[in-house]
C-alpha cells in the first residue's frame, strides 16, 4: 500500500443492500445478521510484496484481516489506518491481524518504512472487507485439463482454491470469469491456496482460448 500517495490502493466495497419490506421477524434475524457482518470488518491483505515491512512480521495474502492499528479498531472506512501508518514512519506500528483460517487474532509489529526498497511504506495492497462467512465464498479448482492453461501454471485440481489477484479477490467463479476475460491472453497473477500444503502461493496464469480445448482456464472450478 502506497501510504505516501494517498488512499488509492485501497479497494473499496461500498455497495449496500437496497431497502426491502420485510415481517418484523425476519427484519429482526436480518439487522441481527448485518450487525455481526458490521463487528467482523477489518483491512484484507491481498498482495504481499517480498522483502517488505508487511512480508517481514508475517502477513498472510487473502486470510489476513488487520482490524486494530494502534488501540484503534478498524470498524469503518475512513482514513484512521493510513493517518496511523504515515504518523508512524520508521517507528513501529502495533497492530492486531484476525486470520480466516485459525479464527484467531494476533498481534504484530510492523515499522512503516519508505527506505524497504519497494513501493508503499508497508508493501502490502488492502482492501476494506468483511471476513464474516468469507470462508464460504472460495473457489476450488475441481478438475484441470492436460495441456491447459491452468497445468502449464501449475495448478492442481482437488487441493487448489483460487483466492484472487493483488487487487481483486475471487469470491465466486463470475469474478474470476471476468478477471480472465481482462487478461484474455495477457500473463495475470493469481494468489492460490493449497490444503495439502496449507501455503499461499503465487502462479502465472496466461487466460487464452488458443491452447485447443475448452475455456480459457482450461479447468472446472
Amino acid at each position: 500500500m502506497d501510504a505516501d500517495e494517498g488512499d488509492e490502493n485501497l479497494m473499496y466495497d461500498d455497495v449496500g443492500p437496497e431497502p426491502v419490506k420485510k415481517p418484523i421477524k425476519a427484519a429482526k434475524a436480518a439487522s441481527g445478521a448485518l450487525a455481526e457482518e458490521a463487528d467482523a470488518t477489518g483491512y484484507r491483505v491481498l498482495g504481499v510484496q517480498p522483502n517488505s515491512p508487511a512480508s517481514d512480521v508475517g502477513l498472510v495474502s487473502f486470510f489476513d484481516f488487520v482490524v486494530a492499528v494502534d488501540g484503534v479498531e478498524l470498524r469503518e472506512l475512513d482514513s484512521t489506518f493510513i493517518d496511523k501508518i504515515k504518523a508512524s514512519e520508521d517507528a513501529p506500528l502495533p497492530c492486531v491481524v484476525y486470520n480466516l483460517k485459525s479464527r484467531q487474532t494476533r498481534n504484530v509489529t510492523i515499522t512503516p518504512t519508505r527506505n524497504w526498497g519497494g513501493q508503499g511504506m508497508l508493501g502490502v495492497t488492502i482492501r476494506f472487507d468483511t471476513y464474516h462467512k468469507a470462508d464460504e465464498h472460495l473457489v476450488r479448482v475441481l478438475e484441470v485439463a492436460p495441456g491447459s492453461p491452468a497445468e502449464i501454471a501449475g495448478l492442481r485440481a482437488g487441493t487448489d482454491y483460487l483466492l484472487g489477484t493483488a487487487e481483486r479477490v475471487f469470491g465466486d467463479s463470475d469474478v474470476l470469469n471476468d478477471e480472465c476475460t481482462l487478461h484474455l491472453d495477457k500473463p495475470v497473477e493469481f494468489y492460490v491456496y493449497n490444503v495439502d500444503s496449507d501455503e499461499v502461493r503465487v502462479v502465472v496464469v496466461l487466460p487464452t482460448f488458443s491452447w485447443g480445448g475448452g475455456g480459457c482456464l482450461g479447468a472446472s472450478v
